[in-house]
């Protein structure tokens, strides 16, 4: 585990997963410190198919979260603002965990610093989640794939937005598993939609996103299904 400065601010409290390697607790997002995972809509190959790689990613860091209450050593801030955090349930370290199932890579936080890259070694060898098959590091598709971004900055804007229609009484759909509105991109036409419990396509949607209520979905782009 790598060392932590001397005065990092220290968040704790439960946590839900905004993808493989963003989290978030309380209300602040916070990206999880040394690794890079596929994003939300990214696909990997494997077997001669691809998977869905970016979605499996976050769906494996929410399981960790509900292990325990979480613990974040904030060491940084990056480029879009967010908190960069160390975080732990009890010993266990979160990015750790992530690259060791496969479904992060590790990264440099400064030349020579990738502190989980032997983790990552060992896991290649064993050709775990990603390293089975073939896939485009997560920087590369950002790069290939702009509208990532984008989606990225409205979904910093909806957080926003949830705390204050919560506030407000707006209605919230939860589940056992945490938020309950599915947003998909339609593969037809690459429109952003979402579609609430009970709706006609709801059960046979798989989630590329969740939000807790319609105005989060809306402010992160997503328009709500006409099908019902």
């Amino acid at each position: 585990m790598p060392p932590l400065p001397a005065a990092a601010q220290i968040i704790s409290g439960n946590a839900t997963a905004l993808d493989g390697d963003t989290i978030d607790m309380t209300g602040q997002r916070i990206r999880l410190f040394g690794i890079d995972a596929p994003e939300l809509g990214q696909k990997c190959a494997r077997g001669g198919t691809n998977w869905d790689c970016g979605a499996d990613a976050k769906r494996h860091l929410g399981l960790l979260l509900q292990t325990g209450e979480v613990k974040c050593s904030v060491r940084a801030q990056n480029a879009q603002g967010l908190a960069v955090g160390q975080c732990m349930i009890d010993e266990r370290d979160l990015s750790e965990a992530m690259v060791a199932a496969g479904f992060a890579v590790a990264i440099e936080n400064s030349p020579g610093d990738a502190p989980y890259l032997e983790v990552e070694q060992a896991v290649k060898t064993a050709k775990a989640g990603i390293w089975a098959g073939t896939f485009d590091r997560p920087s590369d598709w950002r790069k290939a794939h702009p509208q990532a971004r984008i989606a990225a900055s409205a979904s910093q804007r909806a957080q926003g937005v949830a705390r204050s229609t919560r506030a407000s009484g707006a209605q919230v759909y939860r589940n056992a598993f945490g938020c309950a509105i599915k947003g998909n991109v339609s593969q037809r036409n690459g429109e952003y939609i979402y579609y609430l419990p009970g709706m006609k396509y709801y059960d046979g949607t798989r989630p590329e996103r969740l939000f807790c209520t319609e105005e989060e979905a809306q402010a992160a782009g997503f328009r709500r299904s006409r099908g019902g």
